[in-house]
């Protein structure tokens, strides 16, 4: 579709909430959790232990509120600070959330204890609970940890006896990504050689910070990547089923290489319930691109890259009030299905860029200030009305973003006229 909100996205986004920290967190203190068939919501993390889930229901007098609450994680105890939260669904189309958190420990001697805490719904007994958040946060297994844990991050793994299964990755202080998957004869969680499905993680001899695996050709094909501390970028095309690299492309910067996205270029959503001429044709493979933020340097965006390798780099525009980008998000803002790019920065802002098929370039479409750092972001229905709001994650607190329904109702009239149009081209052209 041509028709698109124009320039000024974070401007018309209205903050419809904020809730504060008890004590500030990171990057890697925000999770989502979307569920398939009730309500969506984030997890925070603060590093002093305390975690809050925000969501929105619909009060009795028909307002939607949003329902901010502490949730009470069992096996986090006095002292431990927390490093890292992810959450995911077991399966797609059911509510049986898996939870993960990092914390360490100061112990006695000036050691250290680490420990990966997985909670779930049948943690520890194997049989189905309640569905309810506050259940999950009291079914806990713990495994202690012989290094430093810094990003959790969820996949899958693709086997033939198996099949399909969602496992933990964790980076650690000891160079290494180790891998975590459930043991269903015991009902518990242990580390599994990682080189068998992941050989293109092993050897890395370097910190890990940003972790990003995107799968496609029915999951018979994976493109991963991996960007460290030390500057270091690996990406990797991967042949599944014989679990083979087949490219690899390094590369290596003087910074810290703080995020790493591979996203989809376009956004398009089917209609299944409309059919035109020209829907179905699909290309073999998708348009991907590579987002690589260094931490002090420009970011850079590798274009379409399954099909040029890692030769087409474009450097996004200079942010002169910034001084350290911090977390980056990739999201439709604008909505007219094409991704944009989300970065916060040190210096309290959030800049957007947006990619101008006619001169091939990333411009920056606009940016918006905010009360201290921004360490987090992600993009999600939160408030159940179809339209996604942007969650921003500070020093300070957590912002909840809305589109401005005045100019998304104007967006979708226009959007309406357009399809009007095309199905009555497409029927003409059947008849005749």
């Amino acid at each position: 579709m041509g028709s698109r909100i124009q320039k000024g996205e974070l401007g018309s986004l209205i903050n419809i909430h904020w809730f504060p920290l008890a004590s500030q967190g990171n990057v890697y203190s925000m999770s989502k959790l979307c569920s398939p068939c009730g309500v969506n919501r984030i997890l925070v993390a603060s590093l002093k232990r305390r975690i809050y889930s925000c969501e929105y229901h619909q009060s009795n007098d028909k307002i939607l509120r949003p329902i901010v609450k502490e949730l009470l994680f069992t096996y986090i105890p006095n002292g431990a600070e927390i490093i890292s939260i992810d959450a995911f669904n077991k399966q797609p189309h059911d509510e049986e959330f898996i939870i993960g958190i990092t914390i360490i420990k100061p112990s006695g001697e000036g050691t250290v204890e680490r420990y990966l805490n997985i909670y779930s719904e049948t943690a520890g007994d194997g049989e189905s609970g309640e569905t309810s958040i506050e259940t999950i946060a009291q079914n806990c297994l713990s495994m202690e940890l012989t290094y430093t844990p810094y990003l959790l991050y969820h996949t899958l793994i693709c086997d033939k006896e198996i099949g399909e299964e969602i496992v933990w990755l964790i980076s650690g202080n000891d160079n290494q990504i180790h891998m975590i998957r459930e043991d269903k004869q015991t009902h518990g969680y242990v580390e599994s050689r990682i080189d068998k499905y992941f050989p293109e993680l092993i050897n890395l001899q370097a910190l890990v910070l940003g972790i990003s695996v995107y799968y496609y050709h029915g999951n018979k094909m994976r493109l991963t990547a991996i960007s460290c501390e030390c500057g270091l970028v690996k990406v990797s095309q991967v042949d599944v089923e014989g679990s083979r690299i087949i490219k690899e492309w390094v590369l290596r910067y003087d910074r810290p290489v703080s995020s790493i996205q591979i996203f989809s270029r376009y956004n398009s959503v089917v209609c299944d319930f409309i059919k035109t001429e020209g829907d179905g044709e699909k290309e073999d493979s998708p348009t991907l691109d590579i987002l690589v933020v260094n931490a002090i340097n420009s970011a850079i965006v590798f274009m379409d890259v399954l099909r040029t390798g890692m030769k087409i780099q474009i450097n996004l525009p200079s942010m002169e009030t910034s001084d350290c980008t911090l977390s980056s998000c990739v999201a439709d803002i604008n909505m007219d299905s094409v991704n944009e790019i989300l970065l916060g920065t040190y210096s309290q802002e959030i800049f957007v860029f947006s990619y101008s098929s006619h001169n091939s370039s990333w411009i920056l479409l606009d940016k918006r200030k905010f009360d201290a750092p921004v360490h987090s972001m992600c993009y999600l229905d939160l408030t159940g009305d179809g339209m996604k709001e942007l969650v921003v994650l500070t020093q300070r607190g957590v912002y909840i973003l809305q589109h401005d329904q005045r100019r998304v109702q104007h967006l979708l009239e226009e959007r309406m006229k357009e399809l009007t149009i095309r199905l009555s081209k497409s029927s003409s052209s059947r008849e005749t």
